[in-house]
């Protein structure tokens, strides 16, 4: 194996310049930076990537943390990031809580302990025990999903009070009177709370009929069909319903379709995410577009400058969305 002398014999030059030159180091010129890279690669001597990352106190990693790696966001939020992560040569550990809350605290830790230089964290919840590990972390952390402002917490969001709001007005002008909403989990703040909120604001505004229903499940398509088959059952005036996501949703229409109801006709249906299963499911699902991809390439651009230790103008950000229509509503 070729050694550190080797190069220097072939460059013609000291070990300590070729030292330099490996670590990216001043006070080198241009020639002699090119010379020593050309024997480095003559002689293949393999730079010792370990020992360098020690010397400059660099790893050049960040870790990811998503709730699973089936999801289409997240799919889509970790192709965003990491032609970001890419460019900037930095690599990416990717590692799925399997939305297990204390996981995502476990994976903060671990990450620390293997030096990445920053954290991006999907999560489906905020409480004060993620809100000490993140203070705690010797990474910089960026929160998706979830606002983490209040606590200074660089965070990227949707805009999921006004989608929610959005969907109430979309779901009144369509012609709905009996409208409910079919949530997750109430710790999850974005996704539960504020979509239910915003939409609850837009029947007050336009003094509708109260919200019937607010239930919660889980984020699959199996659960939208039994949440539905059950809520057909104890409000069979429902004329109008609003799912968290488009996974939902899908279990929705595949439940009144089981039930021999039309999704669009007699019950119009709106989910958010636009899936890819959206366009394709019979009948299509009317939806919102969430662009995750911009999501991802937020979070990493944010998180570079963390780590670069530039000063942060916002301590959030929001991104908007698009209303995209289909059969179901």
């Amino acid at each position: 194996m070729a050694s550190l002398h080797d190069v220097a014999q072939l460059a013609g030059v000291s070990k300590s310049t070729v030292s330099r030159v490996i670590n990216d180091e001043y006070g080198v010129k241009k020639a002699t930076r090119i010379k020593v890279m050309k024997a480095v690669e003559e002689v293949g001597y393999v730079v010792n990537q370990v020992a360098k990352d020690l010397k400059s106190q660099r790893t050049h990693l960040v870790g990811v943390i998503v709730p699973r790696v089936s999801s289409h966001a997240t799919a889509q939020g970790v192709d965003g990031l990491s032609q970001v992560f890419d460019a900037a040569q930095k690599h990416v550990l990717l590692a799925s809580c399997q939305q297990n809350a204390q996981k995502e605290i476990e994976y903060i830790q671990l990450f620390n302990k293997k030096r990445v230089e920053g954290i991006v964290l999907y999560a489906t919840h905020i409480d004060q025990q993620l809100v000490q590990a993140i203070h705690q972390s010797s990474a910089p952390v960026i929160l998706v999903g979830q606002d983490g402002s209040l606590f200074n917490i660089p965070s990227i969001i949707h805009d999921d009070l006004r989608v929610g709001f959005e969907a109430g007005n979309r779901l009144l002008n369509a012609g709905c009177r009996q409208i409910g909403f079919i949530g997750v989990a109430d710790s999850d703040v974005a996704v539960d709370k504020m979509r239910s909120e915003g939409l609850q604001q837009a029947l007050q505004m336009r003094q509708a009929e109260p919200l019937l229903f607010h239930s919660h499940g889980e984020f699959t398509i199996e659960s939208g069909y039994s949440q539905m088959k059950q809520l057909l059952e104890r409000f069979p005036q429902t004329d109008g319903v609003f799912c968290a996501t488009d996974r939902i949703a899908i279990g929705a229409i595949n439940a009144l379709r089981d039930a021999g109801i039309t999704a669009g006709k007699e019950i119009k249906i709106l989910g958010v995410g636009n899936d890819e299963l959206s366009a394709v499911c019979a009948p299509s699902l009317s939806t919102f577009n969430y662009a995750f991809d911009k999501t991802g390439e937020s979070a990493a651009r944010v998180l570079l400058e963390l780590i670069e230790g530039k000063p942060q103008v916002m301590s959030k950000v929001v991104l908007t969305f698009q209303n995209i229509d289909r059969e179901t509503c």
